[in-house]
């Protein structure tokens, strides 16, 4: 009864929604004006590419070849705004009438004195595009952090509902808090396909921001291209697809012997011939100091008083390139690429999740080699046929080793032991073959109606063997496949009101070579289950700065091969019996980005979110071992919200912050049948933060001592609530 009345409620909700938007609609049509008009210069030519823009609000357009342009605007009175480089701004008073087409004729006077800075440019980005869409989405615009030595984790630690937590140093495991949701709820991606497949070379902690030039963070339902199975978001960097020639360049060097270089170039002939180049390399010592259980190895006791100490198993580095080459705007593809990636890592492991164990010698490496296909092209075989596919296939070999006859404390000190490993003795080497092919078939009916097919397909298979402890699942590789078939309709009512519906349908097939019981007697294990999900997005501007968003979606997450086979570290056990989560998500938020005069701008959003997952995933910490493993839990509900509030003055400074709040809860209230009241009942899920939020402020100096040369000042500070550990 309650399920059902929750379902109830949603669909009151959207009936809501939608019928507010339509009445708004209807006001908006029936007040409908538009300004039309020609931008010529003193000499009576055409002025091409200049903004023309009705101040207090966000609409603007640009003139075409012959200066003509058209806005459209409800009836009112406006201060319209005509500006181009090399020209004086000009600006009119302007009254539109409902039903009614006003026409100007306005010449602009050159500007002797102007310079780039001089002139407002109102267009917007593909990033504000993006946040303008359906969809729950944060944006972040990577070309403003071009000169900073930060990498993609840093970046995503500003945005509102985001918390990245690290275990450690550079290189250590990296987990993404999203409203609630964390670890492999929120899948990541690299030009719309899964960053998983690349291995530990290529990850959201080692990736340079130079590298990105814009970072898309879903807040819940994710577009149906990047062909997902996120049950809390997801995260996708997009790459600098610059077709031209550039090179960029960057080194740093910081505290415990960091050192992180970065180069990027890219060419392009008039022929259409194009090649571009990612390298980059991070190194550290992780040498910083911890407060520690200090172990006596003669007693085997821990001593009363804890101790400052550093670390010293604890070096990182790693190596990355990423090549690409093929052609662009050709007749039978505007985008086809061969690329490769490149990659080594080295790693020495410290200690596993709980900090009573450390460890002096034990090490994982691994290397990559994939090899990876792009190929777009619009308007293919007919106008609004749009075809993408992405593919990759990545040979990766790894090891992890743990052969050493001694016990270590924090100290560094060690004894001799006659039992080999300090975990487990282990040398195992393994081949990872990762694959994932995405195709997205586009077709727009009209500037109202278009049509999305996507399918998805993943696989991971692992093999090896250990030449330490051999066993009879040695050489029987694992896998694990997931195929995602999605089906989108959008409708596109004006430029105020869009609504997207969408299917998807879930193929998960898992096969491994074990023992169910942990002993000897292993088989083969195989098993395939299939699920649909299906949901909507809508959104709606009430003015042109403010806009409202609603989504629902019934989503699943299928466990990854990391869950279902354990880690490479030996850190992290596998459960091959884990099933998919399933959830029923709700969002509703708003946007208000509002440009006064010109010089002053606001950035106010809101988003409220509600969660109802069954089978919700969890990993827990084994305090035995230190080492972790995933499981079920039976029902997770979480209701929160997040907010960003930003003001900016000009190009001289901006200050603003994040806030977040999300109660997400054990909602089982009886295991297996019993009518006994669990223990954990409506406790919060623990080791996940609930409220949390960032301020910063920042200052930029242009022009310092030559044009072009910019100087920014920054502060920030970020606040973490308490919260439970277990």
């Amino acid at each position: 009864m309650i399920v059902e009345n929750k379902k109830i409620t949603a669909q009151l909700l959207f009936l809501f929604v939608f019928l507010f938007c339509a009445s708004r609609l209807s006001i908006a049509q029936q007040s409908k004006a538009v300004v039309s008009g020609t931008i010529l210069n003193q000499q009576d030519e055409a002025l091409y590419q200049a903004y023309v823009h009705l101040e207090d609000t966000g609409i603007y357009t640009k003139t075409d070849e012959t200066g003509y342009f058209s806005l459209e605007a409800t009836s009112g009175t406006y201060r319209l705004t005509v500006s181009r480089i090399g020209y004086e701004s000009k600006t009119v008073e302007v009254q539109l009438t409902p039903n009614e087409e006003a026409e100007l004729s306005l010449r602009l006077n050159r500007d002797p004195n102007s310079t780039l800075a001089d002139v407002i440019v109102y267009g917007k980005s593909a990033a504000q595009k993006i946040n303008e869409s359906a969809y729950n989405v944060s944006t972040i615009d990577a070309s403003a952090l071009k000169n900073t030595t930060m990498d993609v984790s840093q970046v995503l630690d500003n945005v509102s509902g985001i918390k990245i937590r690290k275990s450690g140093g550079m290189g250590s495991e990296t987990r993404i808090s999203l409203n609630g949701y964390s670890g492999r709820h929120i899948k990541l991606f690299l030009d719309g396909i899964p960053m998983k497949g690349y291995g530990s070379t290529l990850q959201i902690n080692n990736i340079p921001v130079n590298m990105a030039d814009r970072i898309e963070v879903y807040k819940g339902v994710v577009p149906i291209k990047l062909g997902s199975d996120a049950l809390g978001g997801a995260i996708n960097i997009v790459t600098n697809n610059r077709s031209n020639t550039y090179l960029d360049a960057s080194y740093s060097f910081g505290s415990f012997n960091t050192h992180k270089s970065y180069i990027n170039g890219s060419y392009t002939s008039k022929t259409g011939f194009t090649a571009s180049l990612y390298a980059y390399q991070n190194y550290s010592d992780n040498n910083y100091k911890v407060n520690a259980k200090i172990l006596d190895l003669e007693t085997n006791l821990f001593r009363k008083e804890r101790q400052k100490v550093r670390r010293f198993n604890d070096g990182y580095h790693n190596e990355t390139l990423i090549a690409k080459a093929g052609l662009v705007d050709k007749s039978f593809a505007d985008k086809l690429l061969l690329g490769v990636t490149l990659g080594n890592k080295y790693d020495e492991i410290q200690n596993p999740m709980n900090m009573s164990f450390v460890y002096g010698e034990r090490i994982q490496k691994a290397k990559t080699l994939t090899p990876s296909l792009v190929y777009k092209k619009n308007d293919l075989l007919l106008s609004g046929l749009n075809l993408s596919v992405n593919a990759y296939r990545n040979f990766g070999r790894g090891a992890r080793i743990d052969t050493a006859s001694r016990r270590y404390n924090w100290l560094g000190e060690y004894i001799e032991r006659d039992n080999r490993g300090e975990l487990s003795y282990t040398d195992y080497h393994f081949k990872n073959r990762n694959s994932a092919v995405n195709a997205n078939v586009t077709y727009i009916l009209s500037d109202r109606h278009a049509i999305t097919i996507n399918n998805s397909f993943i696989s991971f298979s692992r093999r090896g063997h250990d030449n330490a402890d051999p066993s009879p699942a040695d050489g029987h590789p694992q896998r694990n496949y997931k195929d995602i078939l999605g089906l989108n309709y959008k409708f596109s009512y004006n430029d105020r009101w869009n609504t997207s519906l969408f299917l998807k349908y879930y193929t998960h097939t898992v096969r491994s070579y074990v023992d169910p019981d942990g002993g000897n007697d292993f088989d083969n294990y195989s098993i395939t289950r299939t699920n649909t999900g299906y949901g909507l997005a809508s959104t709606y501007f009430i003015a042109s700065d403010l806009q409202v968003k609603a989504s629902y979606e019934k989503t699943y997450r299928l466990p990854t091969g990391r869950e279902l086979f354990g880690s490479n570290d030996g850190i992290e056990l596998g459960n091959i019996e884990l099933l998919p989560e399933s959830s029923n998500n709700i969002n509703i938020g708003f946007g208000y980005n509002p440009i006064i005069n010109g010089k002053h701008s606001l950035n106010i959003s809101a988003n409220f979110l509600y969660r109802r997952t069954e089978d919700y995933i969890r990993r827990q910490v084994r305090t035995s071992t230190g080492t972790t493993g995933a499981t079920n839990e039976g029902l997770v509900v979480n209701k929160g919200i997040d907010t960003e509030l930003r003001y900016s003055y000009k190009s001289l400074f901006t200050l603003g912050g994040t806030f977040t709040y999300q109660d997400i809860r054990n909602k089982l209230k009886y295991h297996n049948n019993s009518t006994v009241v669990s223990t954990t009942y409506n406790d919060r899920v623990p080791n996940v933060p609930y409220l949390y939020g960032n301020f910063d402020l920042n200052f930029f100096f242009h022009n310092i001592l030559r044009e072009g040369d910019d100087l920014k000042l920054g502060y920030n500070i970020d606040y973490i609530h308490e919260f439970y550990y277990g």
